[in-house]
């Protein structure tokens, strides 16, 4: 089995690995134009300075003393989609209580204190991580550490606010373990393209060099952007639907009052 890295040294190797490719992209365009490519450089250092910021609060909210709390995990959807979900589940007569969404949140709840929301780094563990547990929460600089009982830390990925997010559906983590509705082929299918239009010209003047420099700078930033918003891997355990060709039962008729027997004739009786 596969040990999972930390949250700090995937985010330490992101950020060293962009200022390394970021540093070599003027030696490669030295010598020939410069290409498409070249446009993700200000984006990768801009993501790479955010995130040593990012580093140095974690650094400071790991030193704070800790109180104790209560943690639910949520999964945060887009409005539009959460509404088209519960329409097309509503259509086909399925009841699919399995969180599906992008990022996670924490929410925090001490006693009669406001609700702490905040973005998370993902954590393998987390997408079995349902109901509330208890953690310790590490508060400074804007952000919180969150050691997880019998679990882990978890480090943030925002700042924390008192609010709920706007713009995103919350779903809580329940009994179910939590999906995400894209699949490691489509996200596949779009850094391909990406590194194809970004790279495209590269191959076609015979600098294979300058190719394989944007492809992995294109992988590294999906990654480095992939953690900075909390995003949760593709996959998980499909959602649960309808067997094939299998109608939904009709829902029962409400019970209708009872009427006299004179009420309760046929037509004809009563015209009697």
């Amino acid at each position: 089995m596969i040990r999972p890295v930390p949250a700090p040294y995937r985010v330490t190797a992101t950020v060293v690995v962009l200022v390394g490719l970021s540093a070599a992209a003027p030696f490669l365009y030295r010598t020939g134009p410069v290409g498409y490519a070249a446009l993700l450089v200000p984006l990768g250092l801009l993501l790479a300075l955010a995130w040593l910021v990012r580093l140095g609060q974690w650094l400071l909210a790991a030193r704070a003393q800790p109180w104790p709390a209560r943690l639910t995990v949520h999964l945060a959807q887009g409005a539009q989609a959460a509404q088209r979900d519960r329409a097309a589940e509503k259509a086909a007569g399925d009841l699919d209580v399995t969180p599906a969404g992008y990022a996670v949140w924490a929410v925090l709840r001490r006693g009669s204190a406001p609700q702490l929301h905040q973005r998370v780094v993902w954590e393998r563990w987390l997408r079995e991580l349902s109901g509330e547990h208890r953690v310790l929460v590490r508060r400074r600089a804007g952000v919180a550490v969150l050691d997880v009982d019998g679990r882990g830390r978890v480090w943030p990925a925002s700042f924390t606010l008192r609010r709920r997010p706007w713009g995103v559906v919350l779903t809580p983590l329940g009994g179910t373990p939590a999906v995400n509705h894209m699949s490691w082929w489509r996200l596949l299918a779009v850094l391909v393209m990406v590194t194809a239009l970004l790279s495209g010209p590269a191959v076609g003047r015979g600098d294979h060099l300058d190719a394989v420099w944007a492809a992995g700078y294109v992988v590294v930033l999906a990654l480095g952007v992939g953690q900075w918003f909390g995003l949760m891997p593709p996959g998980g355990r499909s959602r649960t639907r309808p067997a094939a060709g299998k109608v939904p039962a009709p829902r029962a008729a409400p019970a209708k009052a009872h009427r006299t027997a004179r009420a309760a004739g046929t037509p004809k009786t009563r015209k009697r």
